[in-house]
């Protein structure tokens, strides 16, 4: 089993090798909706009902994945569009529908097999409610951070 994982690794690896690294762009930044994009790939995240999505598209094979399990708070949704845009990894779901990332010392990692090649620490990624919650391992930048606040729904300040 350990080695099918070890070529499974490598094989991601090897398909995720796209020579030139294109650098993912901020396409557009609205109140309800943010795209990334770079050649024949994107991701988005926008609210739905109560809370909000992440997806990721393939233009070549007309394949659009979702990253979250359904709705999740707006940091949530962003970290796994992060996770996806720094390390082009998708977060994987435990049996109780939360989404989680491995996380090696040489970073995040997927996990597929019940007792892992190396020391593993899971990550949970449902309960980032902030930014200053967000794993180490993905970066808040300030044109993150911009996206966040465009994004984050408008708190009532109504005094008493």
């Amino acid at each position: 089993m350990r080695a099918l994982s070890r070529v499974w690794v490598r094989l991601g690896e090897a398909v995720l090798d796209r020579g030139g690294d294109e650098e993912w762009s901020l396409e557009r930044s609205r109140t309800t909706e943010t795209r990334w994009s770079r050649s024949g790939e994107r991701v988005d995240c926008f609210r739905f009902d109560d809370g909000y999505v992440t997806t990721v598209h393939y233009e070549d094979r007309e394949v659009t994945w979702q990253l979250t399990p359904g709705q999740v708070p707006l940091a949530s949704a962003l970290a796994m569009a992060k996770l996806y845009l720094e390390h082009e990894l998708t977060p994987q779901t435990d049996p109780e529908g939360r989404p989680f990332v491995g996380l090696t010392e040489r970073g995040p990692v997927q996990v597929f097999e019940e007792i892992p090649p190396e020391p593993v620490e899971y990550v949970y990624l449902d309960g980032v409610r902030t930014l200053e919650e967000f794993p180490g391992f993905l970066t808040v930048d300030d044109d993150f951070r911009a996206v966040f606040d465009r994004m984050a729904p408008a708190r009532s300040s109504t005094s008493r």
